[in-house]
């Protein structure tokens, strides 16, 4: 099965892909302790839920951060502001994070 950081890289991937095809903003929160996400939309043609859902990450990976919600903003360039996450269980510690000016999110060892 794919890792946790595949998973949530996964997720970031097609918020940023529906923020440029819908040119609108995308906004992605995750709760790092339930893997509960929502995807919402806001634009000239209106707003709305996108996606929600729980994340699968399978049993022995998890969601390390300080904060108490993940938040990813696309916008329709696909530039992000964007949190970063360490997903922890694997084989090593690997740390999500998101370029901010191409919206591209990846995984590394510290």
């Amino acid at each position: 099965p794919p890792g946790g950081a595949d998973a949530v890289i996964g997720l970031l991937h097609d918020a940023r892909k529906a923020a440029i095809d819908h040119d609108a903003t995308v906004t992605l929160r995750l709760d790092p302790k339930t893997l509960k996400y929502q995807a919402d939309t806001s634009g000239v043609n209106g707003f709305g839920i996108l996606a929600a859902g729980y994340l699968d990450l399978g049993l022995t990976q998890t969601l390390v951060t300080d904060l108490p919600r993940l938040q990813y903003v696309f916008r329709p360039t696909g530039a992000v502001f964007a949190d970063t996450v360490v997903v922890r269980g694997g084989a090593v510690p690997l740390v999500v994070r998101v370029d901010p000016w191409s919206g591209v999110a990846r995984a590394d060892s510290r």
